[in-house]
């Protein structure tokens, strides 16, 4: 006999009644058990057999050919730390459709003493035979991996053809009960922040960061990063145009996003395309002063917006507004220095903040205009329910842990990276709730501008912190600054404003 056959061990099973549990489909348009299912007879299983399940493994809409699924991957370097006696399964093919993958994954679980029962089918035993049989299962979901490929092309491409939902998960829409994409009550609401900040003139970066400082997460659980928003920004599903291979089906989707927004957003990545980072965020350079009116400027010859510019002269580094226009030569509105401007606009700020009677006036009219345009707790309710989410994913690895899940350091991650979650969520709900408050009540309005009407906004920092060079804001008064500003002789002299 062989040294390598007479060092085979025999499998040993973990004496403990503890049990772990994968769930996996590979995508709506084909006709699996949904992870619900599968989760709801997993447990049935767990209790008519006396096991506890302690740790469960989810991969949604992920083929089983891949070897590259998180949930997947989670469970095979974990099942060695938990050391349960059970890994239970709705069918062989949950774990895998690769005979190669799944021979690899059965191995690296049952050297972890793991065994695994299947729901739906019959569970081999510890036998030749036994064996025989969960090798035929193996080979025959291969087999019907590769036949389904191309019935499921066949599927998704009728499917398209109608507009259905195609499996394609997209942040905003889910699932109707009929099959089609319909607009997530949920998430909804972020994807038009997200359209509303860009289009007003917020860096991507800095939208990335609040999204992330406020707890929320993309559909597949990560951060929102830049390129994530590039492609959120991109999409025109966004305003209803259904897309799948080369079928195109306007209308197709109910729009989340205003066309107008929408083309705000494109006209601000073409923008950003052409000039890199000379936007609301400074010009590339770690030392480059920030375009405080980006996204609140117009200008005062054809209106459209004015955005922030870098040239070099034989005197250094010069900074301006543009016109959007001119950069499509169809405006002669000459460029504009960028100190004179701000300071322009700085100027107008400190007479309105110590006029009394002034600020008195406006906080109403913002009070009302807030009431009628932006009184919308959507947003609010997204964090909300994420915050409800958050908790429920806390409560349940909390219950994991004190029915006898041992406690790794990817477990540990998992409790910090909750918590953390759930102290941006409920930071960023409380904020929320005071923009709400204070958009309905005047004298809210009013202490802001008294706080800040002493504030020295030739400081950048105080310009950021007192949020009144800052779209959100300025969007409400724009149109006093502008009014202002138009006609006033400064603005006549140099034409740079339109009120909108």
């Amino acid at each position: 006999m062989s040294p390598s056959l007479m060092s085979a061990k025999k499998f040993v099973r973990n004496d403990n009644n503890l049990a772990i549990a994968y769930y996996r489909y590979s995508s709506a348009a084909q006709n699996e058990a949904s992870i619900e299912q599968q989760r709801e007879s997993a447990h049935k299983y767990a209790e008519a057999r006396g096991f506890t399940i302690v740790q469960e493994y989810e991969d949604a809409g992920i083929s089983g050919r891949r070897a590259d699924r998180p949930g997947f991957q989670l469970m095979l370097s974990e099942v060695g730390d938990i050391k349960p006696s059970t890994l239970i399964l709705w069918k062989t093919d949950r774990l895998a459709r690769d005979q190669a993958l799944a021979s690899f994954a059965k191995k690296m679980i049952r050297d972890a003493g793991c065994d695994i029962e299947y729901v739906a089918e019959t569970t081999p035993d510890d036998t030749p035979e036994g064996r025989l049989i969960e090798g035929i299962f193996d080979s025959l979901a291969e087999f019907y991996s590769s036949q389904l490929s191309v019935n499921t092309t066949r599927g998704m491409l009728y499917n398209a053809s109608r507009a259905r939902f195609n499996g394609h998960n997209l942040l905003g829409y889910r699932k109707s009960d009929d099959g089609y994409y319909e607009i997530d009550p949920d998430t909804a609401p972020i994807v038009r922040r997200i359209f509303a900040m860009y289009a007003e003139g917020k860096a991507m970066a800095e939208i990335a960061k609040d999204l992330n400082d406020q707890g929320l997460r993309t559909l597949k659980g990560g951060p929102f990063t830049i390129n994530g928003l590039r492609h959120i920004l991109q999409n025109d599903r966004y305003i209803g145009v259904y897309r799948y291979s080369d079928i195109t089906i306007p209308d197709g989707m109910p729009p989340i996003v205003e066309r107008e927004t929408f083309d705000k957003a494109q006209e601000q990545l073409a923008l950003n395309k052409r000039q890199g980072s000379q936007r609301a965020n400074g010009i590339g350079k770690d030392d480059a002063p920030r375009y405080w009116l980006t996204g609140k400027l117009y200008c005062g010859m054809c209106g459209n917006t004015m955005h922030g510019v870098h040239g070099t002269g034989k005197h250094g580094d010069k900074y301006y507004y543009a016109c959007k226009n001119r950069l499509k030569h169809k405006c002669q509105k000459r460029n504009v220095r960028k100190e004179d401007i701000e300071a322009l606009v700085v100027s107008v700020l400190r007479e309105i903040l110590h006029d009394d009677e002034n600020t008195v006036s406006i906080a109403a009219d913002i009070s009302a205009y807030y009431k009628k345009n932006y009184v919308d707790t959507s947003y609010l309710d997204s964090l909300r329910s994420e915050l409800r989410q958050t908790e429920k994913a806390m409560d349940n690895l909390i219950r994991a842990l004190e029915n006898g899940l041992p406690y790794t350091e990817s477990i540990g991650a998992r409790v910090t990276e909750n918590e953390e979650r759930k102290k941006g969520l409920a930071e960023a709900i409380e904020a929320e709730e005071i923009r709400t408050k204070a958009a309905q009540d005047e004298s809210s309005i009013r202490a802001f501008f008294k706080k800040y009407s002493n504030a020295d906004f030739d400081d950048e920092e105080a310009r950021h912190h007192s949020r009144i060079f800052r779209g959100q804001d300025l969007r409400v008064r724009r149109p006093y600054l502008c009014r202002r500003l138009v006609h006033g002789p400064p603005a006549r002299a140099h034409g740079l404003l339109h009120p909108r």
